[in-house]
């Protein structure tokens, strides 16, 4: 069995591997450094195995260092060992918490609490897999911990004959488990979901590689959902090279699994990725392949509507974003309630959000402070992270319109909620807000913001 002594001695081989590429290739750790996008510290850590960079590092190594992919897949490889101690791990402790939960199940009227929404999920003990009903909050608190680990103990080739057999209803396990996590990820934030995330990939993985058929498509999609949730998680943390792979992995799964939907869905993200980044000038080709997708879905196609839109701010065409954005909401005012469906984020709260965001680019910053307001109003408690976002966006908004102090209150309770779910993303944007308000340094609330936000750097 795989023991955290072998992990470490593996990162501890790639990163001599490193070491020597590096050396053969003339370079000092100061000379590489640059050339991967890395700190000097990074490169001297990661050769002695103390630290351990996501995979972007060592293609970007690869790259550098005219490797031909061998440090790529010496990582791929001592991620899998590290999977494989983590779910022989995993199993038993996350088997023990279901059965802790099972010995004193929370019934209707018992200890005088009600009932309590439950999922079905499958254990394995001793190679025996077993399925069992759970509360959601037991399950919820089992996943900070990294606890949902195994779901099918894929080590060997005989496990991976049984997952041949599994019934097909573990597709719709892993739904829900994505849902969890996705409900999850609004309360704790991404740094505690994302290891379990990519973990559950992991096993998909295993099921999808021994699947056929339908199976094997419908694994696949499943796949490229989480996939795409990882991505979303990354990005919140700040990684947009893991956002990176992680999105294009969803979309060739997607085509591949002839899952339009979903595929329409990914190059709507792609797009909104895009309008923050340095190739902007691709997010309306990149909302329009959305379109081209074809998807009956109309909150997939009011978010491709939104892309359509942000693309229009990039070429300055006020008129044509006043449409694009008309279609969004008629698109999102036509699905009803948010039914936790695919897209079904894009209610008419996220589209008036999009409104402001479009608004603030034109250059347009009061339009876009009603927006932002009117958006705020009717966003959904749980989703405190884009609350913050929104709130972020608000004090640029206020910011450029010359209200310094509505922008500092604003900032402030934004940098509340990212701390609160230590996003990245929402810090950075309040840090751009504080860079706007340095012309009014006398302000009270911008001195404060200032305040607040050196204390997040120190902390």
């Amino acid at each position: 069995m795989t023991d955290p002594h072998d992990v470490g001695e593996a990162w501890r081989a790639l990163g001599q591997q490193l070491a020597e590429f590096r050396k053969a290739a003339g370079h000092t750790q100061h000379a590489l450094a640059p050339r991967v996008l890395a700190g000097r510290s990074t490169i001297a850590n990661t050769e002695v195995g103390r630290q351990h960079p996501d995979r972007a590092f060592w293609e970007r190594c690869d790259e550098a260092l005219s490797t031909d992919g061998i440090l790529a897949a010496g990582y791929d490889r001592v991620v899998a060992l590290q999977q494989q101690y983590r779910r022989a791990r995993g199993t038993a402790a996350f088997t023990a918490s279901l059965t802790a939960a099972e010995a004193d199940p929370l019934v209707p009227g018992a200890h005088g609490e009600a009932a309590e929404e439950t999922v079905i999920v499958t254990a394995v003990a001793d190679q025996r897999g077993r399925q069992v009903e759970v509360s959601r909050r037991a399950l919820l608190q089992a996943v900070p911990g990294g606890m949902v680990a195994s779901l099918a103990g894929l080590d060997s080739p005989a496990t991976a004959t049984r997952a041949a057999q599994v019934d097909s209803a573990i597709v719709e396990h892993f739904a829900v488990l994505r849902g969890v996590l996705v409900e999850s990820d609004n309360r704790v934030g991404a740094a505690a979901i994302l290891p379990t995330a990519r973990q559950q990939l992991g096993h998909i993985a295993d099921y999808r590689r021994v699947a056929r058929g339908s199976l094997r498509d419908a694994l696949l999609g499943t796949e490229a959902r989480w996939a795409e949730f990882a991505g979303w998680l990354s990005d919140d943390l700040g990684d947009r090279d893991a956002g990176d792979w992680w999105l294009a992995q969803a979309l060739t799964m997607a085509q591949e699994a002839a899952d339009m939907e979903f595929t329409a869905y990914v190059f709507a993200r792609m797009a909104q990725r895009a309008a923050t980044a340095a190739d902007q000038d691709r997010v309306l080709g990149l909302a329009r392949a959305a379109d081209r997708a074809g998807s009956l879905n109309a909150q997939i196609r009011a978010f491709a509507a939104v892309q359509r839109a942000h693309g229009h701010t990039v070429e300055g065409d006020a008129t044509a974003f006043r449409a694009a954005i008309d279609d969004a909401q008629h698109l999102a005012a036509s699905t009803g309630a948010n039914d936790g469906g695919l897209g079904s984020f894009c209610t008419m709260a996220y589209v008036c959000a999009q409104e402001g965001d479009g608004w603030l680019r034109l250059g347009r910053p009061r339009a876009a402070v009603r927006c932002f307001h009117q958006a705020l109003e009717g966003w959904p408690e749980s989703y405190r992270r884009e609350r913050g976002l929104y709130l972020a966006r608000t004090a640029a908004a206020h910011a450029a319109a010359g209200q310094p102090e509505q922008a500092a209150t604003a900032a402030l309770t934004g940098l509340n909620l990212a701390r609160l779910t230590r996003s990245a993303r929402v810090q950075r944007e309040v840090a751009a807000v504080s860079c706007q308000l340095a012309a009014f340094p006398t302000e009270p609330g911008v001195r404060e913001l200032h305040a607040a936000l050196a204390t997040s750097v120190s902390a």
